[in-house]
């Protein structure tokens, strides 16, 4: 169940993000949900050069990639090593750790190949498609953008990929506490 929340999170989440650059400028507003007076989820095509939020906490964009590839390597290795535990792990536990997988996956494959395989996206211009060998890319391996699109109130521009995290982290914290405190990777 895990590995297909995990596929399903990659595919919603490329497909959205892939639409995003491909048919919005940075900036663009595609539609925006209003009720007494607040705009409850607008959807803003916006590019993220750093971390959540556009934080930049390494100063190399190479150099967050890199350490997002260790985290996705080190949080796979636990699902594994989870999975071959003796004593039993509760399935909630392992899909918060399927949601924050799939959500580092998802902005590490922005990272490391929309700057290869799309032309920029600056003001009024929309990116095209220009192949992994293509000329015009605008970026190298690793250095590509994440693609954010939803705001809320009182939230930086997030995508899927960013919710799948969020929610990940938040259901661990609120139920499965005991879990992260007592499951031993210890081989027996």
């Amino acid at each position: 169940m895990a590995v297909l929340l995990i596929i399903a999170i990659l595919l919603i989440d490329q497909v959205v993000k892939i639409w995003v650059k491909t048919h919005m400028a940075p900036g663009d507003i595609e539609f925006q949900v209003n009720a007494f007076d607040v705009n409850w989820l607008t959807m803003t095509f916006l590019e993220n050069n750093g971390a959540a939020g556009g934080i930049q906490i390494f100063g190399s964009k190479i150099f967050l990639s890199l350490f997002r590839l260790l985290a996705i390597i080190f949080v796979g290795y636990y699902i594994w090593l989870l999975t071959t535990k003796k004593e039993s792990v509760r399935w909630g536990y392992f899909i918060c750790m399927a949601l924050i997988f799939a959500g580092a996956a998802g902005n590490l494959i922005d990272c490391m190949f929309y700057g290869l395989c799309f032309s920029a996206s600056t003001g009024d211009t929309i990116a095209n498609y220009v192949g992994f060998a293509g000329e015009g890319h605008y970026a190298g391996f690793l250095e590509g953008k994440v693609v954010d699109m939803f705001e809320m109130p009182f939230t930086f521009v997030w995508n899927i990929a960013d919710a799948a995290i969020t929610i990940g982290v938040i259901l661990l914290l609120l139920f499965y506490r005991k879990e992260m405190s007592q499951i031993s990777l210890k081989r027996e």
